[in-house]
């Protein structure tokens, strides 16, 4: 779907993990762990990097068909064991405060379940900087349908083509694009700039400063 790059921008839409939150090393090692307890072995780990940004059932259902519940509950136990490790990338709360300053609406649109995202604004409060929030469990499909970006701009009150959504994998880009927002890749998640490419993502950012930079020349 096509986009109006002349259209004023009115909202910016943020996707969480490997965007704003370095989580990536966790999300795979909890797959691994996971792994290892339902398959007796693990995976490459690029095959792990590469399901980061699907919700974790679907990331089960890939890993371990048949055994999705206790693999989801596995990987969970792992990931809050471990939680300490969730850091948000350097700039990026600055970025947040800086687009809502600009009098920008914002959301967080995120394969997490809510159960899955209390936990990480209960440790890091993204939720203060934005207006609305988008968990896989309240759209008929998660990323790469264009439901959770489609359900972000209705909250919000503004239109797809008025919307920026800022992410790090192809199922962002893919759901953006789906859904007819502009979107921008972050080259600092776990995807290759190789993989974002064949989504062809709007805007290209590499390193949260330009967040900023990017949002200034939008709005």
């Amino acid at each position: 779907m096509s986009t109006n790059p002349l259209v004023e921008l009115r909202a910016v839409l943020f996707d969480v993990d490997g965007t704003l939150i370095d989580t990536a090393d966790l999300v795979a090692d909890s797959l691994a762990y996971a792994s290892r307890q339902h398959l007796g072995r693990t995976l490459p780990r690029e095959e792990y990097l590469r399901l980061v940004g699907r919700p974790l059932a679907v990331q089960a259902r890939f890993l371990a068909p048949g055994h999705e519940r206790q693999f989801v509950a596995d990987a969970m136990r792992y990931y809050e064991e471990h939680a300490d490790r969730e850091k948000p990338f350097p700039g990026v709360l600055e970025a947040l405060r800086a687009v809502r300053a600009a009098g920008l609406k914002t959301a967080l649109v995120t394969s997490k379940v809510r159960e899955e995202l209390e936990k990480v604004l209960r440790r890091i409060p993204l939720d203060r900087y934005v207006d609305a929030i988008v968990t896989a469990d309240i759209t008929a499909r998660p990323k790469p349908a264009p439901d959770p970006v489609l359900k972000a701009v209705e909250l919000l009150g503004v239109r797809p083509e008025e919307t920026l959504f800022i992410g790090d994998s192809p199922y962002d880009m893919a759901s953006g694009w789906e859904a007819g927002a502009r979107t921008a890749a972050a080259l600092w998640g776990p995807h290759p700039r190789e993989t974002l490419a064949k989504e062809k993502p709007t805007y290209w950012l590499e390193k949260p400063e330009d967040i900023v930079r990017a949002v200034g020349e939008l709005a």
